[in-house]
């Protein structure tokens, strides 16, 4: 019988780690998605259209790193290649607004 409940136990732990990553990855690609509009909305010359979809960008990595400490080391790694670059892509995003040159911001996404 106790052979049983752990089984059961295990099996709801392995649902949920997988629902857990599905949800990180789902995360993750709507972070690059956010980032992929704000820069092409800056570059259309919508500043405040873009800013809001930066603003979602970041919201959505924020939510990716509360959750990362609760994953494995093997997960995390997974995970990393989305997570650097929707980093990455929000950081030339940032760095585009507080100076914006002659290039385009689609350009550097």
């Amino acid at each position: 019988m106790e052979s049983l409940e752990a089984e059961k136990l295990l099996q709801l732990r392995a649902k949920t780690d997988r629902q857990l990553l599905d949800f990180l990855h789902s995360k993750l690609e709507t972070g690059l998605n956010c980032a992929g509009w704000a820069a092409r909305l800056y570059s259309d010359g919508n500043r405040a259209s873009a800013e809001r979809w930066l603003e979602r960008g970041n919201q959505a990595l924020k939510q990716v790193q509360i959750l990362l400490p609760v994953v494995t080391e093997k997960q995390r790694r997974d995970l990393d290649p989305e997570l650097n670059l929707l980093r990455e892509g929000l950081e030339r995003l940032r760095e585009f607004r507080e100076s914006p040159k002659s290039r385009s911001a689609t350009s550097i996404w």
